[in-house]
């Protein structure tokens, strides 16, 4: 065996023994934590640094950590200089010093040593159950500043020899509403940090100090260059993205915060350019470690997912610019950012993987192009509520249910995962509801798909989650609410469709009571009472007993053009329930009852939906591009349809321009199709722009776009 070769198995070993450590940092958090915030879903990340800081592992059950990670920890490097001992630690939560994804993510970042010898750094996070502040669970849709929205932490040490210091630990317990479940949090972090150290110091024996440190930049210089050979098989040249963040908290107006991003590739050099519009005084305001964390999530999930060791390699070919602080994406205090990471955040992240699809649709690798897909949901909703539970105790109810029960995008080998979660929350899973039930004053009453909820496509989108539930044991609790994605949905890629999207409802005056008292299951075909479809942003509200929450969550675009889609599939979709009959015929032009297809009616029926598109007979046939899901190609400087060859135009110019486009109000359009997107009652409106190539009529783009905006840039090769 040649030293070459044994150099590369001994630098694997190690990357996979740092791999390790990272791994059993996790494991020790689910086995202390009391959260099933935590050991149910997941709602956590564990990291290992070198001095640099660089990171050299990475637990990914929450992506966007990637970037919290490395801020928290070189904001301490930085303060903090030569004065370290073993034992010390700090904790981070503030979305701008530290790099936080928001202030309910706390992390415990500690030092770690071997004989003495500053080695790395250990970093452990979690989503604690409460923060303090007007709102509930670090959620604070009532919140007009950052102060009001609870405890902030930029790195500070409270802990020593390992365990909290006894003044904060009373600090801490006296401003949260769940004082035991948090700082039993906090001492698990301190515990995983822990077990790293322990790990750390059996790595560096096996392998001896400088041995381990050469191993360690060696790693890292691997992934770099294998992720800087899979950017340079991108084509260089700028693609840009846009979307809008919903607000209308505040009683004030329904507001669509318009953000935009342009990727430049160049080279295996890959940079993204953020911008927003000017800060507003609620929590959707995002800050740079949210949209790094998020961005990277894009990045990872879509080029280098399974196949790349995590570690500071993937950073170095990456450059992120938030842009001009003082905008929604790079705000600044007074404003609020408890939800940087789920509203702009999550914008950011299917904003990235757009303008990747985009890029990998023109490349001349095939293993890339069949990474395109339509964008996940990324969106939540939460009903986050305090008060007395059946244990004659307090609970702080926060669920993660609809940050996992939302679809994925179409892929190019299969439709989009149903109950998906959101792209950076990869390791995390669904809590379940006798969990729930078991400790908070609820009884649960549903829990199933939601037909349609999935962008129409080849492939579809994946489906998202309805829930229905009620107040047991106690008369009412109090706290806020917010959904979202309830007006801008997700977009499709290559001719796919836009998803459905999510809401909260409140059923007040209902007959639970009485259905009970019959032996039947509340569901929503026999509960009666008002429904009160709630704004998307509700700073307070109250739960009553046998109120019904009824939470719905929106699905995955999808990828390409749906009359491809295999007419058994559909059928298929329509007999398990995932799809209605009035969907199957309006999208896939197939008319089924699900059990049987009308084979004549279907054929005329896709017939006439392509003449419907472009206004008169297709000149070619429709058939499937070369690659899934890629529908605009380029050639010889020209764009081409990627279904028939038809020319749209010169690379330069924008092929939407010679194509048929067919606009109307998006929820128009929905309504056509049978699925569901809250109705803007405020200007702008949003709209519906469907891009057909007119001698084959195939689906080229489906566009959601705001009155009067101007078309989407194609992109600009170089």
């Amino acid at each position: 065996m040649n030293s070459s070769l044994n150099d590369i198995l001994e630098a694997e070993i190690h990357r996979k023994a740092l791999d390790n450590l990272t791994k059993e940092m996790a494991t020790t958090l689910v086995r202390t934590s009391g959260s099933p915030i935590v050991y149910e879903a997941k709602d956590f990340s564990t990291c290992f640094f070198d001095t640099a800081p660089e990171q050299l592992g990475f637990s990914g059950y929450v992506l966007f950590h990637i970037a919290s990670s490395l801020m928290g920890t070189q904001a301490i490097v930085k303060l903090e200089g030569e004065d370290l001992r073993p034992g010390d630690g700090w904790l981070c939560n503030d979305p701008r010093s530290a790099g936080a994804m928001h202030q309910a993510d706390v992390a415990v970042i500690m030092p770690m040593f071997y004989e003495d010898e500053l080695l790395g750094w250990g970093f452990s996070n979690v989503h604690v159950l409460d923060v303090g502040g007007v709102g509930v669970s670090g959620y604070a849709p009532g919140a007009h500043d950052v102060y009001q929205e609870g405890l902030r932490f930029p790195p500070v040490r409270i802990i020593v020899d390992s365990k909290i210091d006894r003044q904060w630990e009373r600090f801490i317990a006296a401003n949260v509403r769940a004082p035991g479940p948090v700082l039993n949090d906090i001492r698990s972090t301190i515990a995983a940090n822990n077990v790293g150290a322990e790990k750390l110091r059996t790595v560096v024996r096996e392998f001896g100090v400088d041995r381990y440190r050469e191993l360690c930049e060696v790693n890292k210089s691997l992934t770099e260059a294998l992720f800087r050979a899979r950017i340079a098989r991108i084509p260089d040249g700028e693609y840009s993205s846009i979307d809008w963040n919903e607000f209308d908290g505040h009683e004030g107006p329904d507001q669509l915060l318009e953000l935009r991003v342009k990727m430049t590739v160049s080279g295996s050099d890959l940079r993204l350019d953020f911008s927003g519009v000017p800060q507003i005084d609620a929590f959707i305001n995002s800050a740079p470690g949210a949209v790094s964390g998020q961005a990277m999530s894009a990045i990872l999930t879509t080029l280098a997912y399974g196949d790349f060791p995590i570690n500071a390699g993937l950073w170095r070919p990456v450059t992120v610019d938030c842009g001009v602080e003082g905008t929604v994406v790079n705000s600044i205090d007074p404003a609020p950012c408890s939800n940087a990471h789920s509203e702009v955040g999550m914008r950011v992240c299917k904003m990235v993987k757009d303008v990747l699809s985009q890029a990998l649709a023109l490349s001349d690798d095939p293993t890339l192009r069949a990474r395109v897909a339509g964008q996940a949901q990324d969106g939540g909703l939460a009903v986050n509520l305090f008060g007395p539970n059946q244990h004659q105790g307090q609970s702080v109810i926060f669920y993660v249910d609809h940050f996992v029960g939302i679809g994925g995008g179409g892929q190019t080998m299969q439709d989009g995962q149903d109950s998906y979660a959101c792209t950076s929350m990869t390791g995390s899973g669904l809590q379940d509801v006798e969990t729930h039930e078991a400790m908070d004053p609820i009884h649960w009453l549903w829990r199933r798909l939601i037909p349609n909820s999935g962008g129409p496509g080849q492939f579809r989108g994946g489906l998202g989650m309805e829930q229905g539930f009620a107040l047991r044991h106690v008369e009412e609790m109090a706290g806020a609410a917010f959904v979202e994605v309830a007006e801008a949905p997700p977009r499709g890629f290559g001719g796919g469709y836009p998803a459905s999207t999510g809401g909260i409802a409140n059923i007040v005056g209902t007959n639970l009571v009485d259905l009970e008292a019959t032996g039947q299951q509340g569901d929503l075909g026999n509960i009666t009472g008002d429904r009160q479809l709630m704004r998307s942003k509700v700073g307070h509200m109250v739960v009553n007993r046998n109120d019904v929450q009824h939470w719905f969550s929106g699905g995955g675009g999808g990828l390409g053009d749906p009359l491809l889609r295999e007419v058994e599939t559909v059928r298929q979709d329509v007999r398990n329930g995932y799809i209605t009959q009035r969907h199957a015929a309006e999208l896939y032009g197939v008319l089924t009852d699900g059990d049987a297809v009308d084979a004549s009616a279907t054929e005329q029926k896709r017939v006439d939906i392509r003449r419907s598109r472009v206004g008169a007979d297709p000149s070619k046939p429709l058939q499937s591009p070369a690659s899934v899901g890629v529908s605009v190609v380029h050639q010889d400087g020209k764009w081409r349809c990627g279904y028939c060859a038809t020319v749209l135009g010169v690379v330069g110019a924008n092929w939407r321009g010679e194509a048929v486009c067919r606009e109307r109000p998006l929820s128009e359009a929905y309504e056509q199709y049978d699925m569901y997107v809250r109705t803007r009652s405020e200007a702008p409106d949003l709209f519906l722009r469907e891009y057909f190539c007119s001698s084959c009529a195939g689906a080229l783009s489906v566009d959601v776009a705001t009155d009067g905006l101007e078309p989407y840039a194609a992109p600009a090769l170089a």
